[in-house]
């Protein structure tokens, strides 16, 4: 008898044991949880709501400091509106391509306004800009249409279009005076005329004349005139 209870025990102590050891490596083989996925639905969501907001904030309004950027000359060389701290600056959005540009341009417009604002202020950047990239014979005849017309100011190549949607350039010609302490001043059409016909107020050069006064820029808005900007599809 004591034998057969010896045996019993035996018995009962590996049972007990073979299902502690089965229950551990069962908990230790289980499969894990899955891994929390990223890029979810919700987040790719909220990634876009900050990459608008972001954008939504460097866009240029008038009365807030415009946002720098850097972009190539026709020559080839590069140029930050933070190379004009301390200056007056005045940008223009030109397309060789476009009716109204060749207007302000063949009539005189464009080098009255530099000459009025360079007038007004000896710290005055007269600068082009060409954001028409969905022409490219128009950016390769940026250099060539601003010589023919004696226009000598630094020509930029905005070929994927960001500073343009940055300022909000709509048409050629749309203008931006910006003041020697980095704020927005005015924006819109460089004068009150229309594509066709030559304006009687200028308003960029008044722009200018009213910040060198340290006076309020009125207006500080207008409709800007002109063909569209071709921006890069």
């Amino acid at each position: 008898m004591k034998n057969l209870s010896k045996t019993l025990a035996l018995v009962v102590a590996s049972g007990l044991a073979a299902t502690v050891a089965f229950t551990v490596v069962a908990q230790n083989t289980a499969p894990a949880a899955p891994a929390k996925q990223e890029g979810t639905k919700e987040s790719r969501k909220e990634m876009k709501k900050e990459e608008k907001a972001t954008e939504k904030a460097s866009r240029a309004e008038v009365g807030k400091p415009a946002p720098n950027f850097t972009l190539k000359t026709t020559g080839g060389k590069e140029w930050s509106l933070s190379d004009a701290a301390g200056k007056i600056v005045v940008l223009e959005w030109c397309n060789p391509e476009c009716p109204a540009c060749q207007r302000v341009s063949s009539d005189g417009t464009v080098l009255e306004t530099i000459r009025g604002a360079t007038e007004a202020s000896k710290d005055v950047v007269y600068v082009m800009i060409n954001s028409s990239a969905a022409s490219t014979t128009s950016l390769e005849g940026t250099a060539a249409y601003l010589k023919e017309h004696k226009i000598n100011t630094p020509a930029l190549l905005d070929s994927e279009g960001k500073v343009g949607m940055m300022f909000g350039a709509k048409t050629t010609p749309h203008c931006y005076v910006i003041d020697s302490k980095g704020v927005l001043r005015y924006q819109g059409a460089i004068d009150d005329g229309n594509g066709g016909t030559k304006g009687k107020m200028n308003y960029v050069v008044n722009a200018v004349k009213q910040i060198a006064a340290n006076e309020t820029v009125s207006p500080a808005e207008t409709k800007a005139y002109g063909c569209s900007v071709k921006y890069k599809k």
